[in-house]
């Protein structure tokens, strides 16, 4: 390297530090003020949206403007209705609502295969599966979650800006965004295998939604959350190998989520648990920003550590033991999402063999 370029390499490295410092910043204050929102006001669902909020906080792309945000909240307040309406009329006629929301589902996940909008038909994700299995414990829960998942998107948005305005990201350097370091873009997926993408997931998620209308299993809705959260993102799940990240980065999320609990009944306080949220998400945020193969392992377990926190405070009720148990559920999610993929893939290659 000569003498000239090296100032400007420097530079470079410099500044790529400091836009890694801020985004560990900003997804640490983010989601700790997303969790002190969520449990300080606790409306239904309420946990969900520090764990929703992480994907735009993990994010470089700018926040979204107050048109594109208006369009998110009154497109997901539709959904709701949807869901609502699915839950009046037709969650009685097993014939009729299960085919319907299978066609649902696989429109969702051929959007979501897409690149469209992922955050957006995350939401629709859960307000398309929560709201009719409530419905059928009691349809006055389901309007308060349907009007609980509105308020959650609007302070999603919310929070996006205002982390934005405290903490805005710098616009990247030209030579820093040419640097070798940047990987080339993949091309775009055809067709057919967007179409097998979306069924192989509508695959994976449809057997438990059905599972959990026939046998009513409103108590473990958790499962079928997540269950629709990680497999909407296939890419991990494809085989064996590649869902063993899976489970690690949840496990890790896991014991995170019990020392966390373990040091909020030594002190039980409601500023603590912001702090500590704080501290957390400085850990795995440095890790999750590091640029390695591992990284995205972090941005599992933070997002594991803050359901399991969110879920067991924000009810009543033996914490302890809803700590523990909601972390079994998630990994029963996770090892099912890993060994359904795994299986159909299998298939699929002996099939095409």
């Amino acid at each position: 390297m000569s003498a000239e370029s090296a100032p400007v390499a420097d530079a470079i490295h410099t500044q790529r530090f400091d836009v890694r410092t801020l985004r560990v910043l900003r997804y640490a204050v983010g989601s700790s003020i997303a969790m002190a929102v969520a449990l300080g006001f606790d409306w239904q669902l309420s946990f969900l949206t520090p764990v929703l909020a992480l994907s735009f906080l993990a994010s470089p792309a700018p926040r979204p403007s107050l048109q594109q945000g208006g369009v998110f909240v009154l497109t997901i307040a539709v959904a709701c209705l949807v869901g609502l309406w699915l839950s009046r009329f037709l969650l009685p006629y097993p014939l009729v609502y299960l085919p319907l929301t299978f066609l649902l589902l696989f429109r969702l996940f051929l959007a979501k295969a897409g690149g469209k909008a992922p955050m957006l038909i995350t939401w629709l994700l859960i307000a398309l599966l929560v709201i009719p299995m409530l419905a059928m414990q009691s349809p006055d829960l389901a309007d308060l979650v349907a009007a609980g998942i509105v308020v959650g998107a609007c302070v999603t948005i919310a929070l996006v800006w205002i982390v934005d305005l405290v903490l805005p990201l710098p616009i990247e350097n030209p030579a820093a965004a040419s640097a070798p370091s940047a990987a080339p873009s993949a091309p775009a997926p055809g067709r057919g295998e967007l179409y097998a993408t979306a069924m192989m997931t509508t695959l994976v998620v449809f057997p438990v939604l059905t599972l959990f209308y026939t046998l009513q299993w409103s108590g473990a809705m958790l499962v079928l959350v997540f269950v629709a959260l990680l497999s909407s993102q296939p890419g991990f799940a494809k085989s064996y190998k590649a869902g063993a990240g899976l489970v690690l980065g949840n496990s890790i999320g896991g014991a995170a989520a019990i020392l966390f609990y373990e040091l909020l009944v030594l002190v039980p306080e409601f500023v603590f648990l912001v702090l500590l949220t704080l501290l957390t998400g400085m850990l795995f945020g440095a890790r999750l920003f590091s640029g390695k193969p591992t990284a995205p392992l972090y941005g599992m377990a933070y997002s594991t550590v803050l359901l399991v926190i969110g879920s067991t405070t924000s009810s009543s009720g033996d914490a302890g033991a809803k700590v523990y148990t909601r972390i079994l559920q998630i990994l029963c999610a996770v090892v099912y999402v890993v060994t359904a993929f795994g299986t159909i893939e299998r298939f699929r290659r002996e099939r095409e063999a």
